[in-house]
């Protein structure tokens, strides 16, 4: 029996950053929900947590007390330096992968454990998983609906529930043995923005995915996935496939912190990594906008053709739906 009970249980941690530095209270009902929903599971789950404010961090403490499969990695950052929190995180990972999520995700073990097995069957041991963002109006119907009900929604042009796809995506889940390989994130990034950008590159390259490439100094937002350009078309050619497949994670609606030092930081965060970049890349081949879509229709669906994938290459203004859709 106990060797059946392996092959079920699965080898994994869950790595998220925390900094109760913005979003405090909002934040701490998040770390809750994935508390709940890991506590006593198979699954690790470690948060590399800023150090201050304190009386969060004891929060935290008192929260996961009980709990052996939960840790906490307090670190003395600057605010927001997600890179050096998920860094801690990674340094205490003792289980051969590593799963990357954001606190904002709706946690949900059952999609963790079908992203699990999708990576140890294959041999390059990665998966980049799509990831719904939801509107404020889907976000209150996350105890009624399942993953699998939103990303129905999502193919039937729910822009009333869910605001975009990302895709490419930060939540990917690799062997930790490549994470230290690859040096884990560049605490060079100060703040938020890009440094998962930066890490997902390495990784992808490290593993033979992707070149660098004069596309990654691209950097344009996207309408719809498959339209993408630039960097976000070389992070996502490689997992076209985790388009069709059942596991899209769901990311719940915060309000954006319009605070100043927050975005400077982000602009700073961009020059860093277009000057890392500028002396990494490769060649100075632009790869065209349309071949994403070339590839999604030779490799992925193939016979299949089906009308269904269409929001995947439809490029919507959400907006003028939700102004649309009933309250």
């Amino acid at each position: 029996g106990k060797l059946r009970l392996n092959v079920h249980t699965p080898d994994l941690t869950i790595v998220i950053p925390l900094d109760f530095h913005r979003r405090s209270w909002d934040l701490y009902r998040r770390v809750k929900r994935f508390v709940h929903t890991f506590a006593g599971q198979p699954v690790q789950l470690i948060f590399g947590c800023n150090a201050a404010p304190k009386f969060w961090v004891n929060c935290l403490q008192r929260l996961i007390a009980k709990h052996a499969n939960i840790q906490l990695c307090l670190v003395e950052a600057e605010a927001s330096s997600l890179a050096k929190l998920r860094n801690a995180a990674i340094a205490a990972v003792k289980t051969p992968y590593v799963l990357f999520l954001d606190v904002d995700i709706v946690p949900d073990r059952h999609l963790v454990d079908l992203a699990y097995q999708q990576v140890i069957h294959q041999p390059k041991q990665i998966g980049m998983f799509p990831c719904l963002y939801l509107s404020k109006s889907g976000s209150k119907l996350i105890p009624k609906y399942s993953a699998a009900e939103f990303k129905d929604h999502y193919f039937d042009f729910r822009r009333d529930l869910i605001l975009h796809l990302a895709f490419p995506s930060s939540i990917v889940i690799t062997d930790i043995a490549s994470v230290h390989e690859i040096g884990g994130f560049d605490e060079q990034f100060v703040g938020h923005g890009y440094e998962d950008f930066d890490f997902m590159l390495r990784l992808f390259h490290y593993k033979g995915l992707i070149e660098y490439s004069a596309d990654i100094l691209v950097d344009e937002p996207y309408l719809a996935p498959l339209m993408s350009v630039g960097l976000r078309a070389v992070l996502a050619k490689p997992f076209l496939e985790s388009l069709i497949q059942p596991v899209y994670f769901v990311h719940q609606f915060h309000k954006k912190d319009k605070e100043e030092g927050y975005y400077k930081k982000r602009d700073l965060n961009k020059k860093y990594f277009i000057n890392k970049y500028q002396k990494l890349k490769e060649n100075e081949i632009h790869f065209n906008k349309l071949t994403l879509l070339n590839c999604f229709f030779n490799h992925v669906i193939e016979e299949k053709n089906s009308p269904k994938y269409a929001v995947l290459w439809a490029e919507l203004k959400g907006y003028k739906f939700r102004s649309l859709a009933t309250p």
